[in-house]
């Protein structure tokens, strides 16, 4: 790909240019031989920022070229677009490609790894304008210099367009070269590798609990059919004791599903030229996730607290709740609903981590739900009188 544009990568870049050609070159040869999913960028400002400080003191690159030249890098990350299907494309809002690119942190020796290229990068989003990719996120330390910590947060108030992640807290466990994948997931540099898994929907799960199985827009039994919840009011040891059980079932065919998936990515569509740039032992992760957290932990909070009348169809199924006095809410600081949280998430990765994985690798689980909200609240459906 590289040679049909008249350049020759298998030497070393002369020039902080060359460099930033030839590394997206290597990123779009690796998102070009993928199917779609994630592709993060690493940890390469600071990279750069070597050829960059050379050419500066050569004489041959001035501050304002060389911030051009970064800016430039970033129009071309923007421009990345991928060939989805129509359903997986559904699956995520705004179309991301999750360009994540990891900015400073400090070396495990207290050097920091902020170089005037952190600021470069960060400087894009003043001339450019705010844009989701890449995804810069800042790796942060109590110890970054002051000026830098000043610089973005300062964008981070203009534009809204930048993550941050702990880095005093990655860097005990991951060393000083690490990056973030996809979306906040940190990992050494070629050393790691994740199976992504999307998201286990918590709060639709609450629902199949209270219904027996049955789904309460479909109508359809789409869960192992048991008794469902009769009662006028929601009694709080009956819900988590179904609830208990239907979070065995969507554990196991959650795994299964992940399995399957990337058992075929891996026969189908192997990234190669990504692999490529791993060490030959990877360290694998299934990186499975939590949708719906909070507004699990809000409903459980709401029936063990308040009391939750359930509003019922025709049919019987319940449909809708009507909420009776207040209850804790999660994201306040409340220690009683913080607890239903934290064992919810405790409890499920206990269930998943009972189904093997591919490839045997290590089950791990997030709690976000990034660019997958929308569609799933759409499978959610919204209870008015819940909260």
């Amino acid at each position: 790909m590289a040679e049909k544009y008249g350049f020759d990568i298998s030497k070393p870049a002369n020039n902080a240019k060359e460099a930033i050609q030839w590394l997206y070159f290597g990123y779009l040869g690796a998102i070009k031989d993928q199917n779609g999913a994630a592709m993060s960028l690493g940890r390469t400002s600071t990279f750069l920022d070597i050829y960059i400080e050379r050419d500066l003191q050569n004489g041959t690159l001035s501050e304002a070229q060389a911030q051009e030249l970064m800016d430039h890098f970033v129009m071309k990350l923007r421009l990345v677009r991928f060939l989805r299907t129509p359903d997986y494309n559904e699956l995520f809002s705004g179309d991301p490609v999750w360009v994540t690119e990891s900015i400073g942190g400090m070396g495990i020796d207290g050097r920091t790894l902020v170089t005037k290229n952190s600021f470069r990068l960060l400087h894009s989003l003043v001339n450019l304008g705010p844009a989701p990719e890449p995804n810069m996120t800042v790796l942060w330390s109590t110890r970054l210099p002051e000026g830098f910590k000043r610089y973005a947060t300062s964008l981070s108030i203009q534009t809204s367009s930048i993550q941050y992640e702990n880095d005093d807290l990655m860097r005990v466990t991951l060393g000083d070269d690490y990056g973030i994948a996809c979306c906040v997931s940190p990992m050494r540099i070629g050393k790691q590798m994740q199976f992504f898994g999307a998201r286990a929907n918590l709060a639709k799960t609450l629902l199949y609990a209270i219904n027996g199985g049955v789904d309460e827009v479909s109508k359809k039994q789409v869960a192992p059919k048991f008794a469902p919840i009769t009662s006028e009011y929601l009694d709080y040891d009956e819900v988590m004791e179904k609830y208990d059980q239907m979070m065995d079932y969507v554990a196991k065919i959650y795994i299964k599903a992940l399995n399957a998936i990337h058992y075929m990515h891996d026969k189908y569509s192997y990234e190669a030229i990504e692999m490529a740039l791993h060490d030959k032992d990877v360290y694998q992760t299934m990186a499975c996730g939590i949708a719906g957290l909070s507004v699990a932990a809000d409903s459980l909070s709401a029936i063990k607290y308040a009391k939750v009348k359930v509003i019922r169809d025709e049919n019987g199924i319940a449909v809708d709740y009507e909420v009776e006095g207040d209850f804790p809410k999660f994201g306040n600081d409340e220690k009683k609903v913080d607890e239903i949280a934290v064992d919810l998430v405790k409890r499920f990765m206990e269930k998943l981590r009972k189904h093997p994985t591919y490839k045997h690798s290590t089950h791990t689980l997030s709690i976000l739900t990034i660019t997958s909200n929308v569609v799933y609240g759409k499978a959610t459906r919204k209870h008015s009188r819940w909260s």
